[in-house]
């Protein structure tokens, strides 16, 4: 096989393997429980090997290169690295790092080359073979994320529907613990867990409100995006991450002037006074509540304790942390200290940034920030309103849980993949601007 019709061929490869990882992202699917690989991982490491062995034909370093993960991202991980040395459980520490690195260094690279890199190689006739169809397969992975929910929220055997993507340990919880079939917490579409969804919705729906607002071509397409974003606005039981999403669409519609502002705003005020009290699964009850510090009679609900006890650990250890992986494991002490606590320590802290700046110190906490920050700089200089809203509206959405987990991470690269992609290039399949 001549040189040129294998690099086509591993083109192809590269380009559809990147986007099947991208699908496959939000599951909960563990193929291995020991480390915990799921189908996700072992693509992106596949699809990783074949965009290696390219460069390595084609001797392309320069696309290499191109494509280096941002200094942030190297930062983060070389101060998660650096906190390994302080875990009291090393292999632990070290599947968590593990995680950082493939979601951060591996994950950034190859999503950076799936948007940067153009080969016209001839190889079936075909361009739809070499250059798939990236926004609408978004698309199409979000609804049918929104679909399972859909059918977990309106059934009364929702519950049932998990089953095949949620971990076995979160299963459990949810239909043990949680209160059963009718529990708002079983609404967790592909992520068996409803705040899960909501992180994954903090990313997606603010896309699809752009795309909705006219970032996409067709009227047909843009119907489908408002219909993507009102469905998820149902399903959405996570205060944070709900309220998050709609200050991201209000954001978007401001940006655009003032007669894009006004219907908008009025359908979002419509929808929560009229559509949410009148669900079947208290929408409004829960959006509230679970962003609450304080309950009805005036005192600290569970989650302020929470963030006491991690910003203890935060000052006791402010430099490397605990190390990764090892909140649970030291927690005890720190939240027995917190004069209101009530119960046993919780074994995951709500708030990302807590949990960051405990595990890995506060230099990882300020990469991550960082990371964050120019990221979002970066969409608004190229015009990628959407892109920057979501971004936002994740970073707000993990003041009150930690979202950086197996389902959210390789979809959270690649949103920060699509916030540095250069402007002067485009998608294959459209105009990259959202």
């Amino acid at each position: 096989m001549k040189t040129g019709r294998l690099h086509g061929w591993l083109q192809v490869t590269f380009r559809w393997g990147a986007l099947l990882t991208l699908c496959t992202a939000p599951t909960q699917w563990t193929l291995i429980t020991n480390p915990r690989l799921g189908l996700a991982d072992l693509l992106l490491a596949a699809t990783a090997g074949v965009w290696g062995l390219d460069i390595l034909l084609t001797r392309g370093w320069r696309r290499l290169w191109a494509a280096r993960p941002h200094w942030t991202h190297l930062l983060f991980t070389l101060c998660a690295a650096t906190a390994v040395c302080t875990a009291v459980d090393r292999g632990e520490a070290l599947k968590e790092l593990v995680q950082i690195f493939e979601y951060f260094i591996v994950g950034a690279m190859v999503f950076a080359a799936f948007l940067r890199e153009r080969d016209d190689t001839a190889l079936v006739g075909a361009r739809l073979v070499s250059h798939p169809p990236l926004f609408p397969t978004l698309g199409v992975v979000t609804a049918v994320v929104l679909a399972l929910a859909l059918v977990q929220y309106f059934s009364p055997a929702g519950h049932r529907s998990i089953a095949c993507f949620a971990e076995p340990k979160t299963l459990d919880i949810i239909v043990n613990v949680l209160g059963g079939r009718e529990s708002p917490l079983l609404v967790g579409g592909t992520f068996g867990n409803r705040n899960v969804l909501g992180g994954f919705m903090t990313l997606a729906l603010p896309l699809a409100a752009a795309g909705a607002l006219g970032a996409v071509r067709g009227i047909v397409a843009r119907i489908g995006c408002a219909l993507l974003l009102l469905a998820g606005l149902t399903v959405i039981l996570s205060g944070a991450a709900y309220w998050a999403v709609i200050i991201a669409v209000v954001a978007l519609a401001a940006v655009r002037g003032v007669k894009v502002f006004i219907p908008v705003a009025l359908v979002l005020v419509l929808w929560q006074a009229c559509v949410l009290p009148n669900l079947p699964r208290e929408n409004d009850l829960c959006h509230f509540e679970s962003v609450a510090l304080y309950d009805d009679a005036g005192q600290p609900t569970r989650r302020y304790p929470e963030w006491q006890a991690a910003a203890s650990m935060i000052l006791t250890h402010p430099w490397l942390g605990v190390g990764p992986g090892n909140y649970q494991r030291q927690v005890g002490p720190f939240y027995g200290q917190v004069p209101n606590a009530t119960g046993p320590a919780e074994p995951d802290i709500q708030n990302l940034y807590l949990v960051l700046g405990a595990t890995c110190g506060l230099p990882a906490l300020l990469a991550f920030g960082a990371l964050l920050t120019t990221a979002i700089g970066s969409a608004q200089k190229a015009g990628r309103a959407g892109v920057a809203a979501a971004l936002a509206a994740f970073s707000l959405a993990c003041v009150w849980h930690p979202l950086l987990v197996r389902g959210l991470g390789l979809p959270l690269v690649f949103v920060l993949a699509l916030a540095r992609h250069p402007q002067q290039e485009k998608a294959p399949d459209g105009p990259i601007p959202l």
